[in-house]
């Protein structure tokens, strides 16, 4: 990881029984790249996306998207 520097994004529940939240902590201060984004959310659990309230769910699904925005290229255009 200390040779990588592409856009990075973490994204841990902190309140996690499978991983701890000091691994992706310690995974974001160890990348090298300076866009990097490291997300921990209160009670939440291993699958941010499964069994979490509804709430959490779009939450963590909107943080995602924008990331995404935040990294894609400005007026692309599709052809047919």
């Amino acid at each position: 990881m200390l040779k990588v520097c592409r856009p990075l994004l973490i994204l841990h529940g902190e309140a996690d029984k499978v991983t701890d939240p000091s691994v992706s902590k310690a995974l974001f201060e160890k990348a090298k790249c300076s866009d990097k984004k490291l997300y921990l959310y209160e009670d939440a659990y291993h699958s941010l996306l499964e069994g979490e309230s509804d709430e959490m769910i779009f939450r963590v699904l909107i943080d995602i998207v924008s990331w995404i925005d935040e990294h894609c290229p400005k007026n692309v255009v599709f052809l047919d």
